[in-house]
């Protein structure tokens, strides 16, 4: 009885705070979705300073801006051509990083949950917000981790419980009356 009073409550702990853990997720990946727009904004609006002179030298051939910095006998030319360069990678890493986002929700979880060792998804998770939101994409993950979560824990009380049965002990039995 206690065993079933425990198995109850437990499984509409976990049912709850599964739930509330589960709408946070699609709020989460919308503020590292903001935070990679920023990301990429402020990288793009840099490169276009370099972009502006390679289209009024090399007529519009970025490649050939940093090929001549590469090339020239300063130093301080051959490391802006490292900057730039690292900057047109830059770039080009956050948009292919935006363009994994152009997809469903499914794909745009499975992706989120590949970047967790990633500097933005930590930069994400430091300054992060929790709001509930309720629309269609947090209630359907809030319940998928709600459902998942019980009926993990439901797995585990099941073999507990036939744990227990086969260690219980034989009832004494009362001696037989004369």
């Amino acid at each position: 009885m206690l065993l079933a009073l425990l198995q109850r409550y437990s499984l509409k702990l976990v049912f709850a705070l599964t739930l509330l853990l589960g709408l946070q997720i699609p709020n989460f990946l919308q503020q590292y979705e903001i935070r990679l727009d920023s990301h990429y904004i402020e990288a793009k609006n840099q490169l276009n300073a370099y972009q502006r002179l390679a289209d009024r030298y090399f007529s519009g051939n970025l490649q050939a801006l940093i090929s001549t910095h590469k090339n020239d006998p300063k130093k301080l030319f051959q490391d802006e051509a490292l900057v730039v360069e690292d900057l047109v990678n830059r770039v080009h890493y956050l948009q292919t990083q935006k363009d994994s986002l152009n997809v469903t929700l499914t794909k745009r979880l499975l992706f989120l949950a590949g970047q967790v060792n990633s500097p933005l998804f930590h930069e994400t998770r430091v300054n992060y917000q929790a709001e509930i939101i309720l629309n269609k994409n947090a209630i359907s993950v809030g319940l998928v981790c709600a459902l998942i979560s019980s009926l993990l824990l439901e797995f585990v009380f099941f073999i507990f419980a036939a744990g227990l049965k086969k260690f219980s002990f034989p009832r004494k039995s009362k001696p037989a009356e004369l």
